[in-house]
């Protein structure tokens, strides 16, 4: 896991482009800006899921 912070941390603009908001990177695949509790705990179940698969 790792945390970008906007205007620290320039090196995630060439893996995922401007970002604006909040936004969650699954598995550096998945990228997904509109956020909320439910969203993140759904994703994060999914991505589990998939390591043990």
């Amino acid at each position: 896991m790792k945390i970008y912070y906007a205007g620290k941390n320039m090196d995630y603009v060439k893996k995922y482009g401007v970002i604006f908001r909040g936004t969650l990177i699954i598995n550096e695949k998945k990228k997904i800006q509109r956020i909320s509790k439910d969203i993140i705990e759904k994703e994060i179940a999914l991505a589990v899921k998939e390591l043990d698969d």
